[in-house]
């Protein structure tokens, strides 16, 4: 007798309601199938329609359903899955065979071999039937890609190659395309549905087991965009990225992230929170928390425990003084902290806060106390900032002057690639291409082992001939093009780093000038880190890169796609928008994240090779593009003002410490200053020097050069050491004169060695002092020959931090 096997939904499960992997849960889930007798299912899994037909394998088939089955009446439990669940197989991963080999081997009849054999092929059959529904944790570690297949052809075929076919429509890979056909495929073993009856629950489900197994997920978001896009799931469903982002958490959430053990403390930090979040953003208020609840009272509680109030004792408040220099984080803890002054300011903002709003509400007069943040804590504060700022200004030196050759090598890169992707893809399989040079052969792709199929056929793929390394052109391609968009958008705006990624269409508008009537076109900022927005002229060049990027991401349609984008600063997710900044991601379109574009400016400064004046390759982030706008902006003659509003300053201020002076600066500002002064000053005292006063003149610079190097006292002074150059501060030494001071500091330690022996402690003191600025000079010697030397080396584009083109 031939029986089609059974697929009903389950009797006591609703189809949208969240699936689970416990085992309570999964008890209380009765089917049909798990009830069938022994001999039914033995029969069943030999009429299976699916697999190999041949008799030898049918009966293979239901020997091994019947030996799987058999072992499991000896387990405890009503139906077939709670006998499965009692057996502990499920919990032994790829060993659940050797749970049951023994006692079948025992009954006789069989090598443990056959044994491992039977109970293969039985769970193959019996989970293709329904009978079974393992959790996950065991289907991501035992392999049956055969028995996907077949669950697949006996639940909706039509369904599965429909969604197959519209993701390789779309470009996305076979092998990406496999593995979510695979998710899908568990999920309907383990919750007994159809593939068009799963909720986005059982995806969220399949997907944390995944990242519980430390396997990646991702292939999860594609099976849910395949559901999504064929309207399995209800509609206004977001993408499983939107899904899984964590929205804003609340006050309490932050600060009990940090686990504070004092009630009333944490009573206090959460109203004094409340009443700072309405002024603030939601990274600002997660700043803040941080610092208060963590890097404060966190780090307080932890060394004294029994500590209930923050009216912290004069030795408690020290010794935290002295950790908070430090980094607490697991990664970091021990490191110096880099700003230890923002702890202070928001600790003192908390006891000054209190103190202040006790004055009008007295329910914080209780919590007013004394602060334990003095002047003198937060004294360098200042110099702290200059620091931070000459630091800036300095990394700002180094990098504007290689900006060009950045910008020349990212567009040599993309039109290189460019052709490669032209040529490539009008030639067949095998030839051999000639790119900027380099040859190329078009190689095919493997072919997938269980289809046949080509893996990723759509894309272009070639082989260098000389090194053998195999490049997907069209992905290279597409991050040349974008690390050029990113490259020529930041240098010619000078926008932050989030507020290009917010880009979008419609920030394209133009304006007519009232007086000549001009059409110009405009760049819209929309409000970002001040909730200001601002309208920018659109240069040329930065027409032409829009309209590039306008271009690329229609991909022929008529209207740049919508995407939602997820801010993860203020953690809330945008309402769909034609972004610009936007790639093709599976078969979704995302707008580019911050990972991303540091990922490609990593790249771009690899392959153009910049290094700085320590020889180290140097690396440049989208906020260095802003302040070497900043900086060139002014440099060429804009007012401070007007490149404040550019760049969306409120306080002059701070672009001023965007504005990194060069040297040159200050040279043409001091001969100007040293003009005008002349121009004050009667004409009189500007006379040609005679001949005797030009003589000796020259007699001086003639007298400059000493033993050791050049004297540098100034013009008409006479020599106030009496010629003891060794020890005068204002000999510069040279370098070449090295060996000769070598000579003079081993007979300086010989006369002072003889000296010591004579006892002539005066000769002794006066040869130290000898002996001690000789070694100073002679360090000042090889720092010298140092900087020479990497002043010298070779036709850099690089010379000692300053602008080659000065």
């Amino acid at each position: 007798m031939t029986t089609a096997p059974v697929h009903e939904k389950p009797e006591t499960r609703s189809s949208s309601a969240p699936s689970t992997t416990s085992d309570t849960a999964r008890r209380t889930v009765v089917w049909p199938q798990t009830r069938l007798r022994r001999d039914a299912l033995a029969q069943l899994a030999y009429d299976l329609p699916v697999g190999d037909q041949h008799p030898d394998k049918r009966q293979s088939r239901r020997n091994g359903a019947t030996r799987l089955l058999t072992w499991l009446e000896s387990c405890p439990g009503g139906t077939w899955q709670e006998r499965w669940e009692a057996s502990g197989a499920e919990s032994l991963g790829k060993g659940w065979r050797e749970a049951g080999v023994d006692a079948l081997v025992a009954a006789g009849g069989t090598s443990p071999f056959n044994a491992r054999r039977h109970f293969t092929l039985g769970m193959s059959c019996l989970i293709s039937l329904r009978v079974l529904r393992p959790g996950y944790d065991w289907m991501i570690t035992n392999h049956f890609s055969d028995t996907y297949r077949h669950v697949q052809a006996l639940t909706d075929p039509e369904f599965f190659a429909e969604i197959d076919a519209a993701a390789e429509r779309v470009g996305v890979r076979e092998r990406v395309r496999v593995d979510a056909l695979n998710h899908l495929t568990r999920v309907v073993m383990h919750t007994g549905r159809g593939p068009r009856e799963l909720t986005p629950d059982d995806l969220h489900e399949c997907h944390a087991a995944l990242k519980s197994s430390g396997r990646n997920g991702d292939s999860v978001g594609l099976a849910w965009a395949m559901l999504r896009s064929h309207n399995v799931f209800p509609p206004g469903t977001p993408t499983m990225r939107a899904a899984r982002q964590r929205g804003q958490l609340s006050v309490e959430e932050l600060v009990d992230r940090h686990g504070l053990s004092s009630e009333p403390v944490r009573a206090l930090l959460i109203r004094y929170l409340h009443e700072r979040a309405a002024g603030m953003d939601h990274v600002s208020l997660r700043g803040l928390v941080g610092l208060i609840a963590g890097a404060f009272w966190k780090d307080v509680e932890e060394h004294h425990p029994d500590l209930d109030t923050i009216n912290l004792p004069p030795d408690v408040a020290v010794a935290w003084k002295e950790r908070v220099g430090f980094q607490r984080r697991p990664w970091s803890k021990g490191q110096p902290r880099a700003d230890r002054y923002s702890v202070f300011f928001a600790v003192r903002a908390l006891y000054l806060d209190i103190a202040h709003w006790a004055v009008e509400d007295p329910t914080w007069a209780p919590w007013v106390f004394r602060c334990p943040i003095r002047d003198e804590d937060v004294r360098g504060s200042m110099k702290h900032q200059r620091q931070r700022r000459a630091r800036m200004h300095q990394r700002t030196r180094t990098l504007a002057p290689l900006l060009p050759d950045l910008v020349t090598s990212v567009e040599q890169h993309l039109e290189r690639l460019e052709k490669l992707l032209a040529t490539a893809s009008a030639s067949a399989v095998g030839d051999v291409i000639s790119v900027g040079g380099t040859e190329f052969r078009r190689v095919q792709v493997a072919a997938d082992a269980r289809t046949g199929n080509q893996r990723g056929a759509c894309r272009v793929r070639v082989e260098r001939c000389d090194t053998g390394e195999h490049l997907d052109v069209e992905r290279a391609e597409d991050e040349a093009f974008w690390t050029w968009a990113v490259v020529e958008t930041l240098r010619h705006t000078g926008i932050r780093h989030e507020e290009m990624l917010e880009l979008t269409h419609l920030a394209l508008t133009t304006h007519t000038l009232p007086d000549t009537g001009e059409v110009v076109p405009l760049f819209q900022i929309a409000p970002s880190k001040l909730d200001q927005e601002r309208v920018l002229l659109v240069a040329p060049e930065l027409a032409h890169v829009l309209a590039r990027v306008v271009h690329r991401v229609r991909a022929g349609n008529e209207h740049v796609p919508l995407v939602a984008r997820y801010d993860p600063y203020e953690r809330l997710t945008s309402a769909p928008l034609p972004h610009l900044f936007q790639r093709r991601h599976g078969a979704e379109n995302r707008v580019m994240s911050a990972a991303t574009t540091h990922r490609l400016l990593k790249l771009a400064v690899q392959r153009a090779e910049l290094v700085g004046p320590d020889g180290n390759l140097l690396r440049y982030t989208p906020h260095d593009f802003r302040r070497i706008f900043a900086t060139e902006a002014v440099f060429t003659g804009l007012p401070v003002h007007i490149a404040a509003k550019l760049l969306g300053h409120n306080d002059l201020n701070t672009t001023q410490t965007y504005v990194a002076v060069y040297n040159d600066d200050v040279l043409r500002h001091h001969r100007a200053f040293i003009t005008r002064r002349r121009a004050l000053r009667p004409g009189s005292e500007y006379r040609d020097p005679t001949r005797d006063e030009w003589s000796e003149f020259e007699q001086h610079f003639t007298k400059r050069k000493v033993e050791l190097g050049t004297c540098a006292r100034p013009y008409g002074s006479p020599c106030r050491h009496e010629h003891a150059c060794i020890r005068c501060p204002v000999l510069r030494p040279d370098p070449a004169q090295e060996p000769r001071l070598l000579t003079i500091v081993v007979n300086l330690n010989d006369r002072l060695r003889e000296a010591a022996e004579r006892g002539l402690l005066g000769e002794v003191e006066g040869l130290q002092v000898s002996l001690d600025a000789a070694n100073q000079k002679l360090a000042q010697m090889r720092k010298l020959r140092t900087q020479t030397t990497l002043l010298a080396f070779g036709p850099s584009r690089y010379t000692a931090g300053h602008r080659t083109d000065s």
